[in-house]
């Protein structure tokens, strides 16, 4: 690594060390919130916007995102994200000391199989990859960003039938770790598009001659009504833990073919690539789908119930 790659890997840290701090702020703001939901996006707006506490937690996010564009902007993608996903570390932590959420040994095989799968994306990079401009055809981003915009509104909508519904059972988190890592993936694509024409022509240029802004902040706000709804009703750390499973093999995947970002001409490193993606899938396949019983939290989550 230059000097260049340890900023970037030290900011890359940064980044998502305080993502994780908004998060741990959003879930704590879930108490102090009537039961949202996505079948009443007017409400869901009102409850988050007016509320002290997340917008606090929404600053400490977009202080995640200014510095997670300045570490893609001297980082490539391939480096950046074992980084990013390594963090996750700092979540568990936090969630198993404050708020006493236990994961089953289930729970842990699939965490240990994700930070298996982020090594091997790290070791597949061999060389280091020439940072790229490129800006994305728009028909590959809409091929990217619809699917995105039809996981989060079926999400939103869905689980609200299934939490609230006859046959209700409660859910691990899974759907809003999907969900809410769906589309906050495709909005760290679009982040990574604005720090290579930041990188390249200026932040002018890479605020105003492209949509990646538009479709950073339209899929993030997506994807936090996602993540608010399950840090409400789930564990934190199985929801944070799948968002970032998603959201980090979603830039694996789409960010060489969006910004031209070449793939490990090596066999041996190619298959390590390939074999990560497969362990990420199995983690997310192994995760339990509900609760097997209600944990006991050191902060006790029961939102505020809406007057009649």
């Amino acid at each position: 690594m230059g000097a260049s790659d340890v900023r970037g890997a030290i900011l890359a840290l940064m980044a998502t060390l305080i993502y994780y701090l908004g998060f741990i702020v959003f879930r704590v703001a879930a108490n102090r919130m009537p039961v949202l939901r996505g079948t009443r996006p007017v409400q869901l707006i009102k409850h988050t916007y007016s509320n002290w506490l997340w917008l606090t937690g929404l600053i400490v996010v977009l202080a995640g995102v200014a510095t997670q564009v300045k570490a893609l902007s001297m980082l490539p993608l391939s480096l950046a994200e074992p980084i990013f996903a390594a963090s996750l570390v700092f979540i568990l932590f936090y969630a198993a000391v404050f708020f006493r959420e236990r994961l089953t040994g289930r729970e842990w095989a699939s965490v240990a199989l994700f930070g298996v799968a982020t090594a091997l994306i790290g070791v597949s990079n061999g060389r280091r990859e020439v940072l790229t401009s490129t800006v994305a055809d728009p028909l590959i981003l809409a091929a990217v960003v619809v699917p995105g915009v039809v996981v989060g509104v079926v999400v939103l909508v869905g689980c609200d039938v299934r939490a609230f519904g006859k046959h209700a059972r409660p859910l691990a988190g899974i759907a809003y770790g999907i969900g809410s890592g769906v589309s906050l993936g495709v909005s760290e694509l679009a982040l990574k598009g604005v720090a290579a024409v930041y990188s390249a022509h200026g932040l002018l240029a890479a605020l105003y001659t492209t949509g990646y802004p538009y479709v950073a902040v339209g899929m993030a706000v997506l994807g936090l009504a996602q993540l608010q709804i399950g840090l409400q009703r789930c564990r934190m750390s199985i929801v944070v833990t799948v968002l970032t499973v998603t959201a980090k093999t979603q830039l694996a995947v789409f960010a060489p073919l969006m910004f031209k970002e070449p793939w490990p001409s090596d066999r041996l490193l190619l298959g390590l690539r390939v074999g990560a993606f497969a362990l990420a899938i199995v983690a997310l396949v192994l995760f339990p789908r509900h609760e097997a019983a209600q944990e006991p939290s050191g902060m006790t989550l029961e939102p505020v119930r809406e007057r009649a």
